[in-house]
């Protein structure tokens, strides 16, 4: 922000203010999962570099509690990404939907040119209901973001059906609210400008799907998939005799992770 230290200024004067190393620094960072080599700590203090990958960003979450400054303090002062061409895995997330015909005239009538324009997800939880038919009857989304610019709150909401049938409800439920909204029976396509009161800073990198199907009808066979660089993964979940299905990921993306079901 405008007036305050950069990232490297900032990083060197919590160091001093906690008393600490990098050395450290380091130690602790290990002992809590996220490994960064002394280097790239010199680095970020330096300025030669910056936290970049979604690891990076994960153990910067952790550097400000190890040195007690207020949760974004750090990260708000992280400049535009130093490496060349568009942000890691916004590209393909373009190409993913450019194959989906109807998504891109979508996000261009809402104003968008792509899905983190002004905000970049970094955390999402699904909560689909699934009736005795087999059909989605409702879809909860709770999701945290990042903002990518001072006074950037809003981000595009698209649904695609594949089947025929009337276009969904989108229903805010706290912490946003809709603004613009558009409907292509002929494509599936159906698409809505979320506008968001309030937005974290903190980097989390989870994505949660769970799938709840309507008793007595339970599916004979569920499985979790991923598809990411082109590559499907698939794993068998077992409902143990539940009625619903969980599909966790934690650093994922770009790419798509669902449930599948055979009745």
């Amino acid at each position: 922000m405008a007036g305050e230290p950069a990232f490297p200024e900032a990083f060197a004067d919590a160091l001093r203010r906690r008393g600490v190393s990098l050395a450290w620094l380091h130690q602790r960072l290990t002992e809590r999962g996220h490994p960064v080599s002394p280097a790239a700590l010199s680095y970020w203090r330096s300025g030669r570099s910056q936290p970049e990958r979604v690891t990076s960003r994960d153990a910067l979450v952790e550097i400000e509690r190890l040195l007690r400054v207020a949760p974004g303090e750090r990260t708000d002062r992280l400049g535009p990404s130093r490496r060349p061409g568009p942000r890691p895995g916004e590209k393909s997330v373009r190409e993913l939907f450019a194959e989906t015909h109807g998504v891109l005239a979508a996000l261009a009538d809402l104003g968008f040119t792509g899905l983190n324009d002004e905000l970049v997800e970094v955390l999402r939880h699904l909560t689909v209901d699934v009736d005795a038919a087999g059909h989605a009857t409702s879809v909860q989304v709770r999701a945290v973001v990042q903002a990518r610019h001072d006074g950037a709150r809003r981000t595009p909401l698209i649904v695609t059906l594949n089947e025929a049938g009337r276009a969904p409800l989108f229903v805010p439920t706290a912490g946003c609210s809709l603004g613009r909204r558009r409907t292509d029976l002929a494509t599936g396509v159906f698409s809505a400008e979320v506008q968001f009161d309030h937005y974290a800073v903190r980097r989390m990198g989870e994505l949660l799907v769970w799938v709840r199907f309507a008793p007595p009808r339970v599916p004979a066979y569920v499985e979790r998939y991923s598809q990411v660089d082109g590559l499907e993964q698939t794993e068998e979940i077992a409902l143990g005799g539940g009625s619903g299905a969980h599909a966790l990921a934690r650093g994922f993306g770009p790419g798509i992770l669902g449930v599948r079901r055979t009745w």
